[in-house]
This record gives C-alpha cells, sequence and structure tokens, in this order.
C-alpha cells in the first residue's frame, strides 16, 4: 500500500469541544507543536489520561523502571488499536485508492476486494509480528536486566494510568471511525506511526540510563523532576502524533 495521496479531510464537528476551551488549549500547544489544528474531543482526553498518569507518579514517587514500563505499555496499546485499525479499514476504499493510483499509472486494473482484505490481514500480521519483537526486547530489557529498578506491580497507580490511557486510545479510535475516510493513505499511516514512538524509547532509555548514574554520583537520589519532565515531554509527542495522524 504504498504512495501518498491527499486525504480527504474529515467531517467538522462544531460543538463538540465549547469554542473558548478550543482556543486556549490550541494556543497553548501551538507554542509546542507548530500547525494549524483543532482540538476535539479525543484530544482533551488523551491530555487528561496524561495528566492523570503525572499525578499518579508525583503522588506515588515513581522511580524512573515505572515511568518508563508505563511508556511501554501506552506503546503496546498504540500497536494493538493499530492491529484493529488496518484489519478493520474501510476494503474498498482502498481498493479505490489503489486503482486510482494505477489509472495514473496508464494501467486499467480491477482488484478483487478479497485480494485487498488479504493485503491488510498480511499487513497486519507483519506489524504484530515485527513491532511485537521489538516491545518484547524492550520488556526484557525494562522489567528482566532491571537497569532502571524494579517495577512495583502492585502499585494500583500503574494499572489506572494503564487504564485510563487504553480509554482513551479507545474512545480516540471510535471517534474518528466514522468521522475519517479509511483508505489507502489512512491505513499508510495507521502503519507507520506507532513506529514513531522506537526511537524515542531509544533515546529515553540511554540517555534516562546517564542521568540517572549522574544523579547518583552527585549524590542526588530523587529523580523525580526529571521523570515528570520526562513525562511532559512524553505528553507533548503523544499530542503531535495524534494530531499528525488525525491532520485534516
Amino acid at each position: 500500500m504504498a504512495g501518498r495521496k491527499h486525504r480527504a479531510p474529515a467531517p467538522s464537528c462544531p460543538g463538540l469541544v465549547p469554542g473558548y476551551l478550543d482556543l486556549l488549549v490550541t494556543r497553548a500547544l501551538s507554542r509546542l507543536i507548530p500547525g494549524e489544528y483543532h482540538i476535539t474531543p479525543p484530544v482533551f482526553a488523551l491530555l487528561s489520561a496524561n495528566l492523570v498518569t503525572i499525578v499518579y507518579a508525583i503522588a506515588g514517587n515513581w522511580d524512573a523502571a515505572t515511568v518508563i514500563f508505563i511508556y511501554w505499555a501506552q506503546s503496546i496499546i498504540i500497536g494493538f488499536f493499530t492491529i484493529v485499525t488496518i484489519t478493520g479499514a474501510d476494503t474498498m476504499a482502498i481498493k479505490a485508492d489503489l486503482e486510482a493510483r494505477d489509472r495514473e499509472r496508464g494501467e486499467n486494473i480491477t482488484l478483487d476486494p478479497r485480494r485487498v482484505r488479504t493485503h491488510q490481514y498480511i499487513l497486519a500480521v507483519f506489524f504484530f509480528i515485527h513491532y511485537g519483537l521489538f516491545h518484547l526486547a524492550y520488556y526484557d530489557f525494562i522489567i528482566n536486566e532491571g537497569i532502571f529498578g524494579p517495577v512495583f506491580f502492585s502499585d494500583p497507580g500503574i494499572w489506572v494510568s494503564c487504564g485510563i490511557l487504553f480509554a482513551s486510545h479507545l474512545y480516540s479510535f471510535l471517534f474518528y471511525r466514522t468521522r475519517e475516510r479509511q483508505g489507502e493513505e489512512y491505513v499508510n499511516d495507521a502503519f507507520m506511526a506507532p513506529y514513531f514512538r522506537i526511537v524515542p524509547m531509544h533515546l529515553i532509555i540511554g540517555f534516562g540510563a546517564m542521568i540517572i548514574l549522574l544523579l547518583g554520583i552527585l549524590g542526588i537520589t530523587s529523580t523525580l523532576p526529571v521523570l515528570v519532565l520526562f513525562l511532559l515531554l512524553k505528553t507533548a509527542a503523544d499530542l503531535a502524533m495524534h494530531l499528525w495522524k488525525h491532520a485534516e
């Protein structure tokens, strides 16, 4: 499903977000995320889920391992909804896009919808294996190696945060389900978007270990301020990815 075309804009959703809140949040985000966009309920849900995680991190005095595990868990959640999106996309819209691309090349090919559907499942399986292996390796590094310390899975805040993040992504998935044309470009974007989290995860693990080691050398035992800063940056990255994926 290579190739990109201009995506048909999603229908507007007037009245879903109060005007003053849209303006307030848009102005705040525009300082961090360049571009023109409208704030939708899923953006508020994603922002709220991240803020709840930050509150739990402060209240529970989370360590680096717990914060990085939350980041890992959210990547798994995103991967899950990516597979659901690819397999559940509009096969006929994808078929129309592929045939239109062939016509631009001077070819007149009529595709079998079953073939397109099969390709969707092959793409989803490839994503599951490739993306899953990355995160299996990260899980072993974060949990079993214990470089960042133990993750206290008995802390209910971890599971509340994971649950809220899952609910946020579920709400976003359902919200855009009938509001965006889910053709070839939409599937391509859905496939690629989760990989934008792979590089930051590498950087977080590498630089995180260096910072924690440096703080230990300096005799600073509390790394919470650094972790809260990371969570704020993670929130901005989440919003940037969401706004890019659902840009009109």
